[in-house]
């Protein structure tokens, strides 16, 4: 997956989307990063995902990574173990 292609598609998508936000764009750079780090899925704590892209609330971090699932843009498969990293799998974007 090429990141600066991604990220261009996403931004063309996210444009279009009225759920979309700054932090969404954040939290999609933080996880195209962590992908092209270790690869797609990319396993990451709540708290790791929140610092990378400056989202200091719970409650938003949950909101935004909500509409990135509704969304189609992300697949996430929670461990609900604090000890265990979730597994977030990037989708492949169409224009």
């Amino acid at each position: 997956m090429n990141t600066g292609d991604s990220i261009l598609t996403f931004l063309e998508l996210a444009g279009e989307d009225p759920r979309m936000g700054p932090s969404h764009i954040s939290m999609f750079v933080a996880l195209l990063y962590l992908s092209n780090k270790s690869g797609n899925p990319v396993n990451a704590y709540a708290a790791e995902l929140r610092r990378l892209s400056k989202i200091t609330s719970n409650r938003s971090y949950y909101r935004v990574m909500r509409d990135l699932k509704e969304g189609k843009y992300i697949r996430v498969k929670p461990s609900f173990n604090p000890a265990v990293r979730s597994e977030i799998f990037l989708r492949k974007l169409d224009r």
